[in-house]
């Protein structure tokens, strides 16, 4: 089996998104469920809790947004992810024009997790201009990180050496994972 070439390499995203998601969707019904039990009974508070479900449930759907769709992966003819976490369609950046590509911990996460971060030789290629809000905030992404096009790496998700080796093969030796 292991002389058999590796063709694509998908990168799971995990169990914690999802647990998250789930997290933010029974918060948001816990804190509609307090609004109108407050209201019933004439207790002050049904404003803020509902104030409280309505933030939740915005949380809740970013991050619905953020996992749906194909999962990154790796294949023979370069690396497909989302240009950004709320886009539904996937960009292929060729092996041949990355310039880049190491594994890194985010500025101010005290570094619970860790990010694949791709640099193509023309980031803005790949910086999808749709709204003003999403390319701030790939360009806040980009100058923070040092690029914007980056793949969130679960921990319950591949190793990072399978990562590392997998780019290797798939890239035919041109892209090595720092």
């Amino acid at each position: 089996m292991d002389d058999v070439p590796l063709l694509e390499m998908r990168i799971p995203r995990g169990k914690l998104p999802r647990r998250r998601l789930m997290t933010f969707l029974g918060l948001c019904a816990g804190c509609g469920a307090l609004s109108v039990l407050l209201k019933v009974t004439d207790t002050p508070g049904s404003s803020a809790a509902r104030a409280c479900a309505v933030a939740f449930l915005l949380v809740s759907a970013g991050a619905a947004a953020a996992i749906r769709g194909d999962n990154p992966a790796f294949t023979t003819d370069g690396v497909r992810l989302k240009a950004f976490f709320w886009d539904r369609g996937q960009v292929l950046v060729p092996w041949s024009e990355i310039e880049r590509m190491w594994i890194a911990r985010p500025k101010g996460t005290g570094g619970e997790y860790a990010f694949l971060y791709i640099l193509p030789q023309n980031p803005d290629r790949y910086r999808r201009s749709g709204d003003f809000l999403r390319a701030s905030l790939m360009a806040r992404l980009a100058a923070d990180q040092g690029s914007a096009l980056q793949i969130h790496l679960p921990v319950d998700g591949l190793s990072q050496d399978r990562i590392r080796a997998a780019a290797e093969e798939l890239s035919a030796g041109h892209c090595h994972v720092d």
